[in-house]
């Protein structure tokens, strides 16, 4: 029976605290994030390997930036002054079963597909960006090409490791602590019982959204720290949900004379995909994506061989089939394809 309370307990390893790097070269390498974001300094960088080292530099620094691959394209992985945790050493890949596997932070989506390929399993809402971390998806709720079908990160994940900052650690499995009607949770730390109360705003009903701490009515404790940025604890672990199956993907660009006709044939797709999900067809059109490029991105694919007076507009298209290498499979690619470039519904 789910509760609104939930018990930590001591980090595992030893405890000890690692070295702080605080060497100018190495503190240059850390301060600024793909945002490139100006000003950003540290004060120190440390990598743990264990719960207790990371418990150990939370309860020894008095401000702690948590990072994974700095791939973030909002500043917030941008130094201001405090120790940086880089998770790189929590790179270990534990259990597994046919639609789960458990991972640490520092593991890599490249890591991780690597793993998953090998046993016939797939992770898909993965940002663009593969070398990104596990603890930097987890924190940021990234989401990617496939979000218009499997949703982002917070719909993937099952369980959290997290180690607050008072040193102590808490399992959160989905399911098992939902708020108090009256909204909050109850954490009992070694220090006593921390009541920490959900956020009162109302989040806008969207289907990819990372701003701010999730909020909702009866909300599970797990989705508080999806998206939080490590601001209310380091992620160390996450169990994360898999396809049993990788898909085969097809990719195809439909040239359009009129932009109003792409935006309606994306329209079209999209509403195509999701009555396929519905009825369950497995002949159905089945787009894990279905968008408009922007005119900047398609004239740099087409450098070289754009003609002004020849201008097209393009909606593509990423679809799941099958099979690779099934009659079906390549004429349905073709066939959304050949749409024509006029298409008018």
């Amino acid at each position: 029976m789910p509760g609104f309370q939930i018990r930590a307990r001591a980090p595992s390893g030893a405890a000890h605290l690692p070295r702080i790097d605080r060497d100018p070269d190495v503190l240059a390498s850390v301060r600024e994030d793909a945002a490139h974001f100006p000003g950003g300094h540290a004060a120190g960088m440390v990598a743990p390997a264990t719960e207790a080292e990371v418990a150990a530099v939370l309860r020894t620094a008095s401000a702690v930036l948590p990072i994974g691959a700095q791939s973030s394209l909002t500043g917030g992985a941008t130094p201001m002054g405090e120790v940086v945790l880089r998770t790189s050493h929590l790179n270990r890949i534990g259990g597994a079963g046919d639609d789960w596997v458990r991972v640490e932070a520092g593991v890599t989506l490249t890591e991780l597909d690597a793993v998953l390929e090998r046993s016939g399993r797939y992770y898909p809402p993965a940002p663009t960006f593969t070398g990104a971390s596990v603890g930097g998806i987890v924190s940021t709720n990234a989401a990617g090409a496939a979000t218009f079908k499997y949703g982002t990160t917070r719909d993937w994940i099952t369980a959290l490791t997290v180690v607050l900052p008072p040193g102590d650690v808490i399992d959160v499995t989905r399911g098992a602590v939902l708020a108090h009607p009256d909204g909050y949770f109850d954490l009992e730390l070694t220090g006593g019982v921390v009541r920490v109360p959900v956020p009162r705003y109302r989040m806008p009903a969207l289907p990819k959204l990372s701003a701010g701490y999730f909020a909702a009515p009866g909300m599970d404790l797990i989705d508080l720290f999806v998206g939080a940025e490590g601001t209310l604890g380091v992620v160390t672990e996450a169990t994360l949900r898999v396809l049993p199956s990788r898909p085969a993907i097809c990719l195809a660009f439909v040239p359009f004379r009129e932009p109003g006709n792409a935006l309606r044939f994306v329209r079209r797709l999209r509403d195509e995909a999701q009555a396929t999900w519905r009825r369950g067809d497995p002949n159905g059109i089945d787009a894990r994506r279905a968008r408009w490029p922007s005119r900047r991105s398609m004239t740099s694919a087409a450098h070289g061989r754009h003609r002004p007076s020849t201008r097209r507009w393009f909606a593509s298209a990423v679809c799941w089939m099958r099979s690779a290498s099934s009659t079906w499979s390549r004429s349905r690619c073709r066939a959304i394809a050949r749409a024509p470039r006029n298409y008018s519904p």
